[in-house]
């Protein structure tokens, strides 16, 4: 009974090991700038949480930044 009780567990801890994966990167989020703030937007509603909403938020404002400035120097 003990061995499928491990047996169970060792697969349930497989099981949930496999939905996890790393959040996606800043630079990421620079590239794909329209699901960046899809998941800002889900950060701020709280439907979404973790690194994904800091690298997003992150790569949002720095994408944002570099426009503003490009339009300050008049390279539009």
């Amino acid at each position: 009974m003990k061995l499928r009780q491990s047996a169970i567990l060792l697969l349930g801890l497989s099981l949930s090991a496999c939905g996890q994966s790393e959040p996606r990167s800043t630079q990421y989020f620079e590239t794909n700038l329209d699901e960046a703030r899809k998941v800002v937007a889900g950060c701020r509603d709280g439907s979404m949480r973790g690194d994904e909403c800091t690298n997003a938020d992150v790569a949002v404002q720095t994408v944002e930044g570099r426009e503003r400035f490009k339009r300050f120097l008049g390279k539009d």
